[in-house]
Formats: structure tokens, C-alpha cells, sequence
């Protein structure tokens, strides 16, 4: 004998509501955000230290992305709030340190940079720690839409301001290679 499944007629119609609802909320479409690779980590060597592990002071990461968007629909002005995530690292001492770090964030739009701002930012060890970690949020990015352009067709790109010793020295760590 097949078992029989009755559904009160108050939970269908409170299902139907809940779907109605979820048929009718606009989608956000908010340009996509990310880190560009070769720029996500820094190393800092002592002074005088040679440019190999042995020298290094510390190392920062961008270790994560993410954006949000306030869009309404019809206007070309979309405010955007960009937050990623840094992890610094360091051999243990029982010091405190801060360090400037410079960093950028722009606005592409295919191949192409509309924007850049470059910043610093402040990394702090409390005395005793090897690893630091903060969470940074840019509020202030406005998004000018183009004609005919949707925001999904841009991207909010972080990442950390290197020298071209910089990224060598992470090309022959390996830590781009697939």
C-alpha cells in the first residue's frame, strides 16, 4: 500500500507566496571583483639581507575579494564597496613592528583601466605574533556607467604595488605557476 501525503491548503498557499516573492526581486548585477594574481604577494627583505628566503623580514598577501553595489535602476552612478582580506606573516619576535604597504584598486572594463588609486596600507604585529590579518574596505569607489554599458561588464581589481624585483622574486619562488 503506497502512502498518501496530504499538504494543508495554508502551507501550499504559503509556499506559492514565498516563491511569488523570490520571481519578483530584482537582481542586482554588480560589476565582479578580484585580485590581479601576480600582485597579491610582497616580500620584504632586511637590509642588507640577501634576496632569498634567509632575507626575508615579512610577506603580505591579498588573500581574498569581495564587492557590493547599490544600483538603482536608470541611474549610471553605481556606489560600490570593495573589501579584501591581507595576511602578513613574519619569523616570531617578541617585538611589535608596523609596516607601510602600498596598494592599488582600479576599474577595468575589458582590457581596458578607466581608474587607479593607489593607497597604503598599515600592517600591525602585536609583540610575540608571526602572522597579522585585517580586513580593508574601500567605500568610496563610484562606478560611472557607460552608455549602454551594464555594471557586469566591469571589474574591481586590488592588489599589492610591486617593483619589478618584486615580482621577479615571486616568479622564481614559483608561487604563480600552475
Amino acid at each position: 500500500m503506497k502512502p498518501q501525503y496530504f499538504i494543508p491548503p495554508v502551507t501550499t498557499l504559503a509556499l506559492a507566496l514565498l516563491l511569488w516573492g523570490c520571481a519578483n526581486r530584482e537582481r542586482v548585477l554588480c560589476p565582479s571583483s578580484s585580485i590581479l594574481s601576480d600582485t597579491s604577494n610582497l616580500t620584504v627583505f632586511r637590509a642588507g639581507a640577501p634576496a632569498d628566503p634567509s632575507g626575508e623580514a615579512y610577506t603580505v598577501s591579498i588573500t581574498g575579494v569581495h564587492s557590493t553595489c547599490q544600483y538603482t535602476k536608470g541611474s549610471r552612478n553605481v556606489p560600490v564597496a570593495l573589501t579584501f582580506d591581507v595576511r602578513a606573516t613574519r619569523a616570531p619576535s617578541a617585538d611589535g613592528a608596523e609596516y607601510k604597504v602600498p596598494y592599488y584598486s582600479a576599474v577595468t572594463q575589458g582590457d581596458r583601466i578607466l581608474s587607479k588609486k593607489n593607497a597604503t596600507l598599515i600592517v600591525r604585529f602585536a609583540p610575540g605574533s608571526a602572522v597579522a590579518t585585517q580586513l580593508v574596505t574601500l567605500d568610496d569607489t563610484a562606478l560611472e556607467l557607460e552608455d549602454g554599458v551594464p555594471a557586469t561588464d566591469y571589474n574591481l581589481l586590488v592588489g599589492l604595488q610591486l617593483s619589478d624585483a618584486d615580482r621577479n622574486y615571486n616568479l622564481r619562488r614559483g608561487r604563480y605557476t600552475p
